[in-house]
């Protein structure tokens, strides 16, 4: 599992082989709430031919939707927790790198 793309404090994109994943904060405003969600094969091939855009789009959506009180788009494809500890641990990872350069 390896982090690859991130917006600081919305989203970070993680890919795990053939399978991405997307943790999403949502604020709001007197609480921020973390979503991890697995793409489906659509938003992986969305990724794969636009980029970022099509995270940022993504990411966007659901937070829309969760202003509106609609947690459907993220509740129904909620990670397993294996995939949520290695969401994680390739997270402290990354910021280790980071201290190291």
């Amino acid at each position: 599992m390896n982090l690859i793309a991130f917006e600081p404090h919305f989203w970070e994109l993680y890919q795990d082989f053939d399978h991405y994943y997307l943790s999403i904060a949502v604020d709001m405003s007197s609480v921020v709430s973390c979503w991890d969600v697995e793409l489906t094969h659509e938003e992986v091939q969305q990724y794969e031919h636009r980029g970022r855009v099509s995270i940022q789009e993504l990411a966007k959506t659901m937070v829309a939707a969760a202003y509106k009180g609609d947690f459907s788009a993220m509740e129904s494809r909620l990670v397993k927790s294996y995939e949520r500890q290695a969401m994680h641990a390739a997270y402290r990872t990354w910021r280790h790198s980071l201290k190291a350069e």
